[in-house]
């Protein structure tokens, strides 16, 4: 009986599929021009993420030490900053370095340089942290230590980027509970043309008895094929957008091109599987809301 069942659900969703070609066309069609939206929202979106998180993650507390420190009191000092939980490295830079770096930053604007003189620098470590959310608990650790002159912390920097990231993924979710909401009235009005289509013959079905697997397993499952065939057209023209995209324009961008942890297989997996899940749960609701009338 469990056979039968199955078979009968498969060749009824299909017949239901195949029986209004146009409309199932135009639903797949409409299925994939959503999938692609949603993919090039969700790509941006990730891509401008990974964009602020990598600039975020690379901001560096600089600390300025005292003139005169000896060498195994700023050995001590290094040792005590890199124990500090968060702290990833620790790089020491002498002042002549930090002089020569400034020299280059500022080598088309003599005046500045001319007005400055001598070296002002100080001797100075920068500190790379493991992660952006550490910068406010390590700056703090830093202020009780002997032998630092000041602490150059970007703060609100770090806030801003931080502030960003996070509207940037409040966005990314508001445009994914759209997409959802519209791709669900698609589905729901491809299932009712083939609900109005059979409304007699699922009278009887009701009225004899037939269970409720019977009578909503094709429906849904047609849902779920609309969203299958939909998501695989999306997927396609999706990656070879993306693709375009990263070797045409994204490639003469270094900031963005390595930022972005895109993978074809993993986004054309979830375009499907999305189709699908959609697919099955719009034809699921409108069934519960008109099987009860």
């Amino acid at each position: 009986m469990r056979v039968l069942s199955i078979g009968y659900i498969l060749r009824e969703a299909w017949r239901g599929l195949t029986r209004a070609r146009i409309s199932s066309f135009a639903a797949i069609g409409i299925i994939a021009f959503m999938l692609v939206l949603l993919g090039i929202v969700g790509y941006i979106f990730n891509l401008v993420n990974c964009t602020f998180a990598g600039v975020s993650n690379q901001l560096e507390i600089i600390v300025y030490l005292n003139d005169n420190l000896k060498a195994e009191e700023r050995k001590s000092l290094k040792d005590n900053i890199t124990s500090i939980e968060g702290v990833k490295e620790v790089v020491y830079i002498p002042k002549n370095e930090a002089w020569k770096r400034f020299k280059e930053t500022f080598k088309g604007n003599k005046l500045v340089l001319e007005i400055i003189g001598e070296n002002p620098l100080p001797d100075s470590f920068e500190i790379k942290l493991i992660d952006r959310n550490y910068m406010n608990y390590v700056s703090e650790a830093l202020r009780d230590m002997p032998g630092i002159k000041d602490i150059d912390v970007p703060l609100d920097i770090a806030n801003r980027l931080n502030s960003l990231i996070k509207w940037v993924e409040i966005g990314g979710t508001l445009v994914i509970l759209v997409f959802i909401g519209v791709s669900l009235f698609i589905i729901s009005n491809v299932i009712r043309l083939s609900f109005v289509s059979r409304i007699r013959e699922l009278e009887i079905m009701q009225l004899v008895g037939a269970t409720g697997i019977f009578i909503r397993g094709p429906f849904i499952l047609e849902g779920v094929l609309c969203g299958f065939f939909g998501g695989i057209i999306g997927a396609m023209v999706f990656n070879a957008l993306v693709y375009l995209f990263n070797r045409h324009i994204l490639s003469s961008f270094p900031l963005f091109s390595t930022a972005t942890n895109f993978n074809p297989f993993t986004s054309s997996l979830g375009l499907v599987l999305f189709g699908m899940m959609v697919g099955g749960i719009g034809s699921a609701i409108f069934l519960e809301r008109h099987l009860k009338r």
